[in-house]
C-alpha cells in the first residue's frame, strides 16, 4: 500500500477558488445540452485518470432537471459498471450529522455553543479556552489525530485494530496544538470526535442511536447508518479503490476498521438518500428557523466564496459537505438559492476529488454566480 491519506476529507478547500443517463420527462429537452457538458466533463475524469467510476446526481428543482448518471466501473478486474443505487461511504459529510445532533442539543438547552470545553472535559489542555464553537468550524487549534505519524504507521500495519474514541482524542491532544484557540483554522477530525463525545455525555446514549433517532429514522433513510465499528460495508455496494495514492487495483473497500473515523467520517448512504438527508439539512426540518440561519450565515471563510462554518460547508451559495476516506470520497450540496442538490461521489481516494466536479458543474449550470 502506498503513501496512505486519511484526514476524512476536507481536502483542498481551495480548489479552483457504463452509464445510467437522464430521462426525457426528469430533464426537459431545453436542458440537454447543460447535461451533455457535465456528462462529458464526468466521462473525461474517469477516461483521463485513474478515478475507476463516478456517480453523480444534478436535481436542479426550478429548472425541472433530475439528471443521475454513473459512468466508468464499480469493480476493476470485473469491469462492472457504475450503479447510482449502491451504497457508499460518505466519509466526512458525516460532521453535518454529528453536528446537526449537538445543535439540538443547544436548542434543547443541555449545551450551549460559548460554553467552554473544560465544562465537559476539564482535563484537556486548553479545555477553558476552547469553545464548543471552536469545535464545530475548526478554529480550536486542536490537533487532528489523523495526521498523526505514528498513528497512520499503526493504522496501516493493523488495518482490521478497532480503535477507542478516548485513544483516538488522546492522540489529538498529545501534540502541540496548531495555534492559541479561537486565532486561526486548521481542520481537524479531533474535533469532531470531541463532539460526539459531547453528545454521549449529555444524552446518556451512544452517537449512534442519537444520529438513528434524530437523522437517519425520521427521514426514513433505510440505506444509510452510521457505523461505530468493523470492516463491513452495509448494504448492495460496488468496490472502493486507493488510499491516497493510485496503486494498481489497490481495493481497500473492507481494508480498515472503520471505527477510527467514528463521529468525523463513519457514516454511509445512497445516492438519493443523500440527496434527502441535505435537503433538510440546508433547507431547514432540523432546527429551528434562528439557529438555521445561524448556521448558515455564521462561517469562517477562507476565500471570498468558500468558508467553514457550524459542522457545514459553504460554497458559493450551497451548502454540505465533502468526504473522503480509503476508497471513497463525495460532495453534497444544496443551494436554497437555486433550489438545487448534487451528490457525486468516485469510488477512489485520490488527488482528485468530487469537488472538482463539482465546481465543473456549477460553471456550466450558473457560470460564476452560483
Amino acid at each position: 500500500m502506498k503513501k496512505l491519506q486519511l484526514t476524512i476529507l476536507f481536502v483542498s478547500l481551495l480548489l479552483l477558488g457504463a452509464t445510467t443517463s437522464c430521462k426525457k420527462e426528469e430533464s426537459p429537452d431545453q436542458h440537454q445540452p447543460l447535461i451533455d457538458q457535465m456528462k462529458a466533463v464526468a466521462d473525461s475524469i474517469v477516461d483521463n485518470t485513474h478515478v475507476p467510476g463516478i456517480v453523480a446526481l444534478v436535481v436542479d428543482h426550478k429548472r425541472g432537471i433530475d439528471w443521475l448518471y454513473t459512468t466508468g466501473v464499480s469493480d476493476i478486474p470485473n469491469q462492472l459498471p457504475m450503479d447510482g443505487s449502491y451504497t457508499f461511504r460518505m466519509g466526512s459529510n458525516t460532521k453535518t450529522m454529528t453536528g446537526t445532533v449537538l445543535l439540538q442539543l443547544v436548542e434543547e438547552g443541555k449545551i450551549a455553543l460559548n460554553d467552554k470545553l473544560s465544562q465537559y472535559f476539564p482535563a484537556y489542555p486548553k479545555a477553558d479556552s476552547i469553545t464548543i464553537a471552536m469545535l464545530c468550524n475548526m478554529t480550536s487549534g486542536v490537533f487532528n489525530y489523523s495526521e498523526d505519524e505514528a498513528w497512520l504507521a499503526e493504522l496501516v500495519s493493523n488495518p482490521s485494530k478497532a480503535w477507542t474514541v478516548q485513544e483516538t482524542v488522546d492522540i489529538g491532544f498529545s501534540r502541540d496544538f496548531y495555534f492559541s484557540p479561537g486565532t486561526g483554522f486548521h481542520y481537524s477530525n479531533t474535533n469532531t470526535f470531541l463532539i460526539g463525545m459531547l453528545i454521549e455525555k449529555l444524552t446518556g446514549n451512544s452517537l449512534k442511536t442519537e444520529i438513528e433517532n434524530r437523522i437517519i429514522n425520521p427521514l426514513q433513510l433505510s440505506n444509510t447508518g452510521f457505523l461505530t465499528s468493523g470492516l463491513d460495508l452495509p448494504g448492495t455496494h460496488g468496490r472502493g479503490y486507493y488510499s491516497g495514492e493510485y496503486s494498481e487495483n489497490e481495493d481497500v473497500t473492507e481494508h480498515f476498521d472503520i471505527s477510527w473515523a467514528w463521529a468525523a467520517g463513519s457514516a454511509y448512504t445512497t445516492p438519493r438518500e443523500l440527496q434527502h438527508y441535505v435537503e433538510t439539512l440546508v433547507g431547514g426540518g432540523f432546527l429551528s428557523d434562528t439557529l438555521q440561519q445561524q448556521r448558515l450565515s455564521d462561517f469562517h471563510m477562507v476565500s471570498p466564496t468558500t468558508g467553514y462554518g457550524l459542522c457545514i460547508l459553504k460554497r458559493g451559495s450551497f451548502f454540505g459537505h465533502n468526504g473522503g476516506l480509503p476508497g471513497f470520497t463525495s460532495s453534497m450540496y444544496h443551494s436554497n438559492e437555486k433550489d438545487c442538490t448534487v451528490i457525486i461521489y468516485f469510488n477512489s481516494q485520490l488527488e482528485l476529488i468530487p469537488d472538482y466536479l463539482f465546481l465543473r458543474f456549477m460553471n456550466i449550470m450558473y457560470g460564476n454566480d452560483f
